[in-house]
């Protein structure tokens, strides 16, 4: 049975041994961050555009007339002149919310990009003779971990399906347990590369299987 914590804990302060593997996580820096916060805002602002073309910014007008009381009017049915010094204040204020909605979203959306891709970039996959650890920051308390044990492992196959829409390929690891059934193994991009990654997990449960048949014998 892998003892992951302690096997982490070695791959953090050292020494590695020569035949384990290291693959830290590649979380996303700021300047990503900070551009998925301008295309945000930039496809806000182009909704909000869209909407204020489509209604146009007499409706507006009209709505501001309608739902000010303090407006004067005539009676129903006559039209009576409107003072529209009297809403600037009411759309100054829209206008302000108008804009400042989706510079917020964009900066929400850069912090909360950022902070993902901290805690990722304290992640960490480690490939040993007998298995391997995957930790999600592993400065959280209690440690996010996954764990594949080649001793509790009969079979590895890589899988590859192409995704719907795209150019790039869906791989993941299939695990057969000795129990017999069978679970998916998928590796984050954000490790490396994935199939670099796969084909090292299948050749280290490949000499391990073949170390238990020796000692078996």
């Amino acid at each position: 049975m892998l003892n992951s914590d302690a096997l982490l804990d070695q791959a953090l302060r050292g020494p590695i041994p020569e035949d384990w593997r290291v693959f830290p996580g590649q979380g996303k820096p700021l300047w990503l961050a900070a551009l998925s916060a301008l295309i945000t805002l930039i496809v806000l602002c182009i909704i909000e555009l869209g909407l204020l073309i489509s209604l146009g910014p007499l409706s507006i007008l009209g709505w501001l007339v309608e739902s000010n009381p303090g407006v004067p009017s005539g009676p129903q049915g006559t039209p009576h002149p409107v003072d529209y010094h009297h809403l600037i204040p009411l759309v100054q204020n829209l206008s302000l919310s108008f804009w400042i909605v989706p510079v917020v979203v964009a900066l929400l959306v850069m912090v909360v990009g950022y902070r993902r891709g901290l805690a990722f970039r304290h992640s960490l996959m480690l490939l040993t003779p007998d298995g391997v650890v995957q930790c999600h920051n592993y400065l959280a308390d209690p440690r996010d971990l996954k764990v594949l044990d080649f001793s509790q492992a009969r079979n590895l196959v890589l899988q590859l399906s192409p995704n719907d829409g795209s150019s790039r390929a869906r791989i993941w690891l299939d695990v057969e347990r000795n129990e017999g059934h069978v679970e998916q193994w998928p590796v984050d991009t954000r490790y490396g590369s994935v199939e670099k990654i796969i084909q090292g997990i299948i050749e280290y449960h490949a000499l391990y299987v073949a170390r238990d048949e020796q000692q078996a014998i």
